[in-house]
């Protein structure tokens, strides 16, 4: 399910800095894909406030983002709360295949498929 030990190390203090509930999967899986790449890692704070508990959209115009970060977020955001994020050939496109396995895997996670 992680791609390292890091990954999990990063997802485990995201979920505890928000204080993330145990069945929150929608939250989860957010964190899920920014803890798997480490350029949404270094700038979640621009994406996500963790004060207020929530998505930042804003967070689009404060840095800058390959394109395949910028996939990852919208996914991400979508998985959170339906944000609109294109098609799949869209956010999966772009990816290489180490970003792809991150979106499926965090796909899996938020609608719990084994």
């Amino acid at each position: 399910m992680f791609i390292g030990q890091e990954h999990k190390n990063k997802l485990d203090l995201f979920l505890h800095q928000d204080g993330t509930y145990e069945k929150d999967i929608e939250r989860k899986a957010l964190f899920y894909i920014f803890a798997g790449n480490n350029e949404l890692a270094d700038k979640i704070h621009h994406f996500y406030d963790f004060e207020e508990r929530m998505i930042r959209i804003e967070g689009f115009n404060e840095t800058s983002l390959s394109s395949s970060s910028k996939s990852l977020v919208k996914l991400g955001f979508n998985l959170y709360n339906n944000y609109p994020c294109g098609t799949v050939v869209e956010l999966l496109g772009n990816l290489d295949e180490q970003n792809q396995i991150l979106a499926l895997s965090a796909i899996k996670l938020r609608f719990v498929i084994e």
